[in-house]
């Protein structure tokens, strides 16, 4: 069965609230084709009063849907059994609240939840999460009295069960730094390895530093000092300070050296790009920058970039891709950006 298109050109719906429901019915596959950045573009050149009131719109369904998201997290904790049966655990919602939950259960709040359009919101797999760090937010927590783990931005972790591998992460979308410290003299002999889970590796560290990322399904693990090992069904691969190695499902990579200080950049709040295509610049900022910045121009995405940024001034590199290689930024209502 083919499903029927929100066709906006028709100005079939007046109020912005209602505009706002047909335009995530739009994006309800999770990802704005071009098409449809470019319909949203020209509706909001058109009606740019209603554009103005959509952008308010915006933050107040990023609001609701981000308290139904946390709503169906913890009933997915104790069990509710149907989306109708949490929904009588909400009679008490104020007005407000109450027209946009309406809203989701018929634009099909579970998909909400689930698949945020262009991820404006957490998803429920973000809150139910053990540790989990928003867009451009980091946090640090100790796993023990000698490891500590530092998250950045966009990451998720839970907690490995002692049974299965001792103390340790699953590191299951984003970025952390592990710090594994000596143990006290006295504590030596009872030394035990911190052991991370990403993907299909698993990294056990005594004493070390480790840096890792996990885009996709792929993995980069870089040891900052110390040592490290690396268990993949692959091969077993172990690395030393400095050292670096990249793997996914299929593959391990040969180990190479890495440069520390661009690795742990994001600790002193810095974005490092050396010689790095656009393309790789925007899902980097992507991270950082709530909303969506979307490259439609491949020309500009091959193009290689070397600069440095704080993190608190991410649009920044924006307006120097406009500058560099004259790329036409588009700001739309609810922080999303077209770069053409």
């Amino acid at each position: 069965m083919t499903k029927a298109r929100v066709d906006l050109s028709t100005d079939t719906a007046e109020d912005p609230h209602e505009q706002a429901s047909q335009w995530l019915l739009r994006l309800r596959s999770g990802a704005a084709s071009h098409a449809d950045a470019d319909a949203f573009r020209d509706w909001c050149a058109k009606e740019p009063a209603q554009a103005a009131l959509l952008s308010g719109t915006w933050s107040a369904l990023r609001t609701a849907a981000e308290e139904i998201a946390q709503e169906v997290a913890e009933e997915k904790r104790i069990g509710v059994s149907s989306w109708a049966d949490a929904a009588l655990r909400r009679r008490k919602v104020n007005t407000g609240r109450r027209a946009f939950v309406g809203f989701a259960v018929a634009a099909g709040a579970s998909w909400l939840a689930l698949r945020p359009p262009l991820g404006l919101w957490p998803s429920v797999g973000d809150l139910a999460a053990d540790y989990r760090t928003g867009t451009g937010e980091q946090r640090q927590f100790a796993l023990s009295e000698r490891v500590t783990v530092e998250l950045n931005t966009q990451t998720r972790v839970n907690l490995v069960s002692t049974r299965t591998a001792g103390r340790g992460i699953e590191l299951v979308a984003g970025e952390a730094e592990i710090h594994a410290a000596a143990p006290a003299p006295a504590q030596a002999a009872y030394l035990r390895p911190v052991t991370v889970v990403a993907g299909r590796g698993r990294i056990e560290a005594a004493v070390a530093r480790v840096n890792i990322r996990k885009m996709g399904d792929q993995v980069c693990v870089t040891c900052l000092s110390g040592t490290a090992m690396l268990d993949h069904p692959i091969r077993r691969a172990s690395l030393r300070a400095q050292e670096q190695v990249i793997y996914d499902d299929r593959r391990v990579h040969p180990i190479s050296t890495a440069d520390a200080a661009q690795v742990t950049a994001w600790r002193r709040g810095v974005l490092v790009f050396d010689g790095v295509p656009v393309s790789q610049v925007v899902a980097e900022i992507n991270r950082y920058r709530p909303g969506k910045v979307i490259l439609r121009n491949a020309t500009l995405a091959r193009n290689r970039m070397q600069a440095q940024f704080p993190i608190a001034k991410v649009d920044d590199v924006l307006d120097m891709l406009a500058k560099l290689y004259g790329a036409h930024v588009t700001r739309l209502p609810g922080d999303i950006v077209l770069l053409s």
